[in-house]
């Protein structure tokens, strides 16, 4: 189990830019109640290779022995503080919290514990076990709910360019835990930035995959297309989609 148990923070495997931004945000976190803080993660983007110093948000996970609404009021001001560093709301957990997260939303647990770096205190991240029954449920449960969003929302915005856009931009978020939560029920190590990601998926659904991956940087580069552009892009998108449930169906359900 991974420890940082000095007392103090090691940022030494966050590139620069990240440690820069948040050491004075945890350390007045520290400062003010590290009785209560049982250990601190950064979080997504920020600790792989997809970090854009100019987009991306800093996001983090901050383990507590229990909830507590003055921390809750310290984060928040320190957000605001800290709001030109980009660093975004933590996520607050226990360890009973944990335990819970695996059975409610493995996928998001699972996204977390890959995607993570520890800079303070004890890592109760690791050691948990998540069975790939539960992922694989969950990415069909996913797979479908987008499904029935896309199209209610395709009908809801009429041939509005901007609507549909949105309707894009909007369908994905949460991507990319969806698609290591895929690779995992399958029984493959899923690859912690986007690019090997979206390779690994095409590995398997083919060509389908270049949608996913279109429709990621479209969001994150505020691509400007034309309506018919956008259009064609979220059918291929719905196909794509169709294709994903055809794969996880197909899954060997897992004992565990």
């Amino acid at each position: 189990m991974a420890d940082q148990s000095d007392n103090s923070l090691d940022l030494t495997s966050l590139r620069l830019v990240v440690a820069d931004h948040v050491a004075p945000f945890f350390e007045r976190v520290l400062e003010s109640r590290r009785d209560l803080v049982l250990a601190l993660h950064v979080i997504g983007s920020a600790v792989t290779d997809d970090f854009d110093p100019q987009r991306s948000d800093i996001n983090s996970v901050v383990v507590v022995r229990e909830m507590d609404l003055e921390l809750l009021d310290l984060l928040g001001s320190l957000c605001h503080e800290f709001e030109d560093s980009r660093i975004g709301p933590p996520m607050l957990i226990t360890p009973k919290y944990i335990e819970r997260w695996r059975d409610a939303s493995p996928i998001e647990l699972l996204d977390v514990k890959l995607v993570n770096t520890l800079v303070y205190g004890v890592d109760l991240l690791s050691p948990v076990e998540i069975g790939r029954a539960p992922v694989r449920l969950q990415c069909k449960r996913e797979l479908r709910s987008r499904l029935i969003t896309l199209s209610r929302g395709y009908v809801s915005a009429a041939g509005n360019k901007r609507r549909l856009t949105a309707l894009l931009h909007d369908s994905v978020f949460g991507i990319a835990p969806l698609m290591r939560g895929i690779l995992y029920a399958r029984g493959e190590e899923p690859p912690t930035t986007t690019g090997p990601l979206f390779d690994a998926l095409a590995s398997f659904v083919g060509t389908t995959a270049l949608s996913f991956k279109e429709v990621y940087w479209m969001k994150l580069r505020q691509t400007k297309m034309s309506v018919s552009r956008v259009r064609a892009i979220l059918e291929d998108y719905y196909r794509a989609i169709e294709t994903l449930i055809d794969v996880v169906d197909e899954i060997e359900a897992p004992d565990t």
